[in-house]
């Protein structure tokens, strides 16, 4: 929690989900300052240095609950190869960002999945749109990923009806990622590489994280070793659509010794949950739409739950 406490007073970047139970979604990055570029590194990668015994517990708590932290009945997944297509307003360094950023999910997770022309039909659909269009929409989201769905227009239809409910879900056939055109390389990048792995995998962000993309601080926006591992369990054969999360918690022990054997010879350390009491102070602190006054004193309850979390 003491790093909780840091990125509070440190990290104005949040992942922030609209509250009906959002399209898990990438935060709207406040700085106006451009870092490096952020790509794969083409050295040698480190796998995931976690115990098997913390990675099985993160798998659980990524895959069985939205970011809302509302409940997901059962595992959901493709089935067969993947294809992706990118439609709308689209440019040329997208399209490469796009097919490098599946290429190394091929090699790094196995999972059977490709880049098709925009005209085919696909099981996933990139679409960018206006950064203005999309906010109008879903305000608090600079890029988000929905089920059962292939345009902006679909979604415009259906976006407050149970279609758009990763919960109902029984398998994966169809999701649409909606990101913004407008913006710079980089954002687009950092959206491609969260909602990718979200529409083919895990569905919730986890603020203990400390190497993942999926942590709503926002300090990994390039997919790490432990994502592409999660992402390598989420496909493993012996996990298949419909299983409970106690079914999924039998089979994990095997699985990832399996996929990561070095992580058997790690011990595990107590797990340090964040509270939905920090989290939605945190949401609020961080929320441009907020009196001043009010995120301060939500940024305050923030840091006073951090530290009584020690």
């Amino acid at each position: 929690m003491n790093r909780i406490v840091a990125f509070a007073l440190g990290f104005m970047v949040s992942c922030a989900p609209v509250r009906q139970d959002p399209p898990p979604s990438h935060a709207v990055a406040l700085s106006s300052v451009m870092p490096p570029m952020r790509v794969f590194n083409t050295s040698y990668i480190a796998p995931a240095a976690r115990s098997n015994m913390e990675i099985a517990q993160d798998f659980l708590d990524l895959s069985f609950r939205m970011e809302s932290g509302r409940a997901v009945p059962r595992l959901t997944q493709f089935e067969g190869p993947i294809t992706v297509r990118a439609t709308g307003r689209t440019n040329p360094t997208m399209i490469r960002d796009l097919s490098d950023l599946l290429v190394h999910m091929r090699n790094e997770t196995g999972i059977d999945i490709t880049l098709v022309p925009a005209n085919q039909p696909t099981a996933i659909t990139v679409q960018a749109v206006p950064r203005a269009t999309m906010q109008a929409a879903v305000p608090r989201a600079a890029c988000f990923v929905v089920p059962r769905l292939t345009s902006w227009d679909d979604f415009k239809i259906a976006r407050h009806t149970p279609q758009v409910d990763w919960t109902t879900l029984t398998r994966r056939n169809r999701a649409a990622i909606f990101i913004p055109s407008d913006v710079a390389p980089q954002e687009i990048r950092d959206c491609l590489h969260e909602e990718l792995a979200q529409a083919l995998g895990p569905l919730n962000d986890l603020y203990r994280l400390p190497d993942s993309v999926f942590n709503d601080d926002n300090i990994h926006t390039v997919l790490t070793s432990f994502d592409m591992l999660v992402l390598r369990v989420f496909y493993a054969p012996e996990l298949r659509n419909g299983m409970s999360r106690g079914e999924a918690a039998i089979r994990l022990p095997a699985i990832l010794a399996r996929l990561n054997p070095a992580g058997q010879r790690v011990p595990g350390q107590p797990l340090n949950d964040t509270s939905r009491d920090w989290i939605e102070a945190i949401e609020t602190a961080l929320a441009s739409g907020a009196a001043p006054s009010r995120r301060r004193r939500a940024a305050q309850q923030a840091i006073a739950l951090g530290r009584a979390f020690g």
